[in-house]
């Protein structure tokens, strides 16, 4: 029943398709509202920087992944390069951030659909991606494909409908009543929406030919995502005001709601919920791909380590993913949990910049400043979440 490795399935496509899963959406319908109430206009800032740690981040990923191309993510790093506590730290804060990430997502997804049902939509939405995650990644893979181009479609024709509006100021004034520290805490808040090239790091053991496939489908991924993030944020600020969209739970619905196109807001809440499952579909069995690793190292006990010889899935940790996030829905709301996950998985990045920063020099594929940059900035926005 059970086969304690995993299977090298996944194709260089199949993983870009996993990376911008894991990607787009988990901020874009989420975090404009609560960076604009911060920063105003200046949200667009924080974005640029959080972008630019999430590439100094990616590259000590797709690094370290190259190095060591087994399942784990910066756990498994922080074992072979900095030695305990640093893996377990690694480990934990890992499981918590992304746990409470999927929790931000469901609550997300269930605002858009219903506010007044919004937890049980999310509920449902976790059973339905932990049955999909049951049939293994290479289907998970195949589904996260369509929900991709799909999306695009969708976003393309949003913003058809905001620039076809008459009357939209493209000339927004970015640096207006903005301040040093709102600008940090907007970019801490930006950072929860780039973290999901993280997920292919941990799925090391299931990709062919790792060392070359996941620092390609890592950048590929990351690239296509910052375009994305930028170029919807700056045309949602162009055709509503923070003040409008500071408090709303679904930003993009106000923005759509006064555009040209605007008979056709449903078609956001569409793009939102396909958005999310998207995310979701990577986002659950990759953090059951950490348990599996502290199982095999003996921290968790052996159920936590079992792989369907069939589906190739970590079935029991997924299980246990699922009734953790549930818990999760029922514990918090939108924005904490975005703030909560954003710093754990600041913490998580500080480590494997740490790790980087460690290897040999000839071990390293980039110039070390880049990991400084990114231990430096991950370590910055971290305790600006802690103080703001």
């Amino acid at each position: 029943m059970e086969n304690q490795e995993f299977n090298r399935t996944l194709t260089l496509k199949s993983s870009i398709y996993l990376g911008l899963s894991s990607m787009i959406g988990a901020g874009l319908f989420n975090n404009i509202a609560p960076t604009s109430k911060i920063s105003s206009y200046g949200s667009l800032i924080g974005l640029l920087i959080a972008s630019s740690l999430a590439f100094a981040n990616a590259s000590s990923s797709a690094q370290l992944s190259s190095l060591f191309p087994r399942t784990g993510g910066t756990y498994l790093y922080a074992k072979e390069v900095l030695g305990r506590p640093y893996d377990i730290i690694a480990g934990v804060v890992f499981i918590i951030g992304k746990t409470i990430s999927c929790v931000a997502i469901a609550l997300t997804v269930g605002n858009y659909l219903s506010p007044v049902y919004g937890q049980e939509i999310g509920v449902v939405l976790c059973l339905l991606i932990f049955l999909l995650s049951f049939s293994g990644i290479n289907k998970t893979a195949e589904i996260a494909k369509w929900f991709i181009w799909i999306l695009f479609g969708l976003l393309m024709f949003y913003s058809v409908s905001i620039i076809s509006t008459s009357g939209i100021n493209y000339a927004i004034p970015v640096f207006n009543d903005i301040s040093f520290d709102s600008i940090l805490l907007s970019a801490s808040i930006w950072f929860f929406a780039f973290t999901g090239y993280s997920r292919l790091a941990t799925f090391g053991e299931e990709i062919k030919n790792p060392k070359e496939i996941i620092p390609t489908a890592i950048f590929t991924g990351l690239g296509i995502t910052v375009f994305l993030y930028l170029i919807i944020t700056w045309l949602t600020l162009s055709i509503v005001s923070p003040e409008i969209i500071m408090n709303s739970s679904t930003p993009l619905l106000v923005a759509m709601d006064v555009s040209r196109f605007s008979e056709f807001t449903f078609l956001v809440i569409f793009a939102s919920s396909i958005a999310m499952v998207s995310v979701f579909l990577a986002l659950m069995p990759g953090i059951s791909r950490i348990y599996v690793a502290l199982s095999r190292d003996k921290i968790l006990p052996q159920s936590f380590s079992k792989i369907h010889k069939k589906f190739n899935s970590a079935y029991f940790s997924e299980a246990f993913v699922l009734i953790s996030v549930i818990i999760g829905i029922y514990s918090f709301d939108v924005v904490g949990s975005i703030k909560l996950s954003s710093f754990f998985i600041l913490i998580y990045y500080t480590i494997t910049n740490l790790c980087v920063i460690k290897l040999d020099k000839e071990n390293r594929l980039y110039s070390v400043g880049i990991a400084y940059y990114g231990f430096t900035l991950c370590l910055v926005l971290a305790v600006t979440l802690i103080i703001f």
